[in-house]
């Protein structure tokens, strides 16, 4: 086993105490609980970021190619992204019920996938795929965090209590709020990573746009979220409506981004699933 995979053993490890302790936190509602996960989330980072950083010396470019450093380097970039906004907005550590488990899990199925070292496509050596892809995790991590707040959220709404969790829990008014904000990140993300992935697919392929499977599916992820947006927006969907139908366009955008790939015969195979 070589120095790469036992860093990323060690970080998936930390990891997974996290999303135990962040369990049993929210659940008894012990805030030290949350804060130890929080904690064993960070010092994950270090070998987790060690791993990926081997990788990257040894094979010559970024954790962009196949399906193993995507999900490595989405998770690392997801857990940093999320411990940053924590730290400005303390409540959101309660957040890591659903934040903890989903990043530790994330770093399994990049272990189904093939670890082969695979060279760099002359097709993929572009500027505006590295921006492409920077945004696609940045739209991750929004998503991920706009997840966990709807969870925390519905949990609180089902107990109608405001004892719970910890002694001065956010109002509900204030998770919603989160939501919206994070969702609405997350698009803008998005939008620019969908743009800067067609400049790149017109030099890589000669054309902006084909109906490619991962393409119709972002779309169709993009549209979800500003569906989200509109009815937000222009309709009061707030609350648990706008909580559950984030949900939704979450589980939406995993399918699109992570799973389809796999399943539909997609030009975008020829590097996530090897």
């Amino acid at each position: 086993m070589n120095k790469e995979i036992i860093l990323y053993w060690i970080g998936a490890t930390f990891y997974a105490v996290s999303s135990v302790f962040a369990i049993i936190g929210f659940v008894f509602k012990k805030d030290r609980l949350l804060s130890i996960a929080l904690m064993l989330g960070a010092i994950g980072l270090i070998p987790h970021g060690g791993a990926i950083v081997v990788r990257w010396v040894r094979v010559g470019h970024g954790p962009y190619i196949n399906m193993y450093e995507v999900m490595s380097s989405d998770a690392w970039v997801a857990m940093a992204f999320y411990l940053i906004i924590q730290r400005r907005f303390r409540f959101l550590k309660n957040a890591s019920i659903a934040v903890m488990p989903v990043i530790f899990l994330s770093m399994g199925f990049g272990l189904m996938s093939s670890t082969k070292d695979i060279p760099l496509p002359p097709s993929l050596r572009s500027y505006w795929l590295i921006l492409h892809i920077v945004f696609a995790k940045l739209c991750s991590a929004s998503f991920l965090i706009g997840a966990g707040s709807a969870v925390l959220y519905l949990y609180k709404n089902a107990q109608k209590t405001e004892s719970l969790i910890s002694k001065k829990p956010p109002p509900l008014e204030r998770l919603d709020h989160f939501v919206y904000k994070f969702n609405a990140l997350g698009f803008a993300f998005l939008t620019i990573m969908i743009i800067a992935g067609s400049i790149w697919a017109n030099n890589a392929w000669g054309r902006y746009w084909g109906f490619d499977p991962v393409e119709t599916w972002s779309l169709i992820t993009w549209l979800g979220y500003g569906l989200f947006l509109h009815l937000r927006l222009n309709r009061n969907w707030v609350g648990k409506r706008s909580a559950i139908l984030t949900l939704i366009i979450f589980i939406l955008s995993i399918l699109a981004f992570f799973f389809i790939p796999y399943f539909l015969k997609t030009v975008h195979s020829e590097y996530l699933v090897r």
